[in-house]
């Protein structure tokens, strides 16, 4: 028997003008749960809290709590049907041909992509400018008024040093290699509507969470610039987006308005 308890989803809470939290692999979870009709509430999420100490992570219905967004999605995958009689897989019938190389480049994505997104963020002076008051009102929440611009600096520090564990550990290869997996996600959507064919698939989840944060970043960048040229790939950004209820200013991601 289907259980009716919703999950709930610890997450950021959304920045920037999206509708969406402001967090990539936040906002892949909660795509995949809102194109599966997965019943699911969002809740302001406390890495003091999490398994993994970071988010997102899920708490069951009965009790447990997981993180990682990937092995959160393969589990929602695997037990399709059983939260509720209307969620359904995403994956299941797609090509696996096409389905496979999907994948192979959303993990691409999800290292190459996420950490320029992180240096364009807050390695970036004039990234940083326009993070610098989402981070302190995000950490005002968790630490005394007083401490939350010098908590947002150790934020800040943490996410320097997590851009820089691969290859924007030297900037201009690592923006090389995001803008190279950009080029690869324009070629593998091609005339489809989606990543995965005719439908999406979770690797459309994956890539989409990454790219409309690489698409909506306030400051200019490598990636930002290669994203933004693409009338494909933000038109394939905005029909996700409005596949799952959240409709976007097309401005916001570089589109015409």
């Amino acid at each position: 028997m289907p259980l009716t308890q919703p999950l709930f989803l610890y997450q950021l809470p959304p920045a920037l003008g999206l509708p969406f939290s402001e967090s990539p692999p936040c906002a892949k979870v909660e795509i995949y749960l809102r194109l599966t009709h997965t019943p699911y509430e969002a809740r302001s999420g406390d890495t003091r809290t999490s398994p993994n100490k970071m988010v997102p992570f899920m708490r069951w219905p009965d009790g447990r709590l997981q993180a990682e967004s990937s092995d959160i999605i393969a589990q929602l995958e695997a037990n399709s049907g059983l939260l509720s009689p209307s969620q359904r897989a995403l994956d299941p019938g797609l090509d696996p041909a096409r389905l496979s190389l999907a994948r192979e480049l959303a993990r691409v994505i999800e290292e190459v992509a996420y950490d320029a997104c992180l240096h364009d963020r807050f390695t970036s002076p004039e990234g940083w400018r326009h993070q610098r008051p989402i981070t302190r009102k995000l950490v005002a929440h968790f630490v005394p008024a007083p401490f939350a611009p010098a908590a947002a600096e150790v934020v800040r520090l943490q996410q320097v040093r997590r851009a820089a564990r691969g290859p924007m550990r030297h900037p201009s290869r690592g923006y090389r290699m995001a803008c190279d997996a950009i080029d690869r996600t324009e070629a593998l959507l091609a005339s489809h509507p989606y990543l995965g064919g005719e439908r999406p698939s979770t690797a459309d989840c994956s890539i989409w969470a990454h790219l409309i944060h690489t698409a909506a970043t306030p400051n200019d960048s490598p990636t930002r610039r290669t994203l933004r040229r693409s009338k494909p790939l933000l038109d394939w950004l905005a029909r996700l987006s409005a596949d799952a209820g959240w409709p976007l200013d097309p401005g916001l991601i570089g589109g015409e308005r």
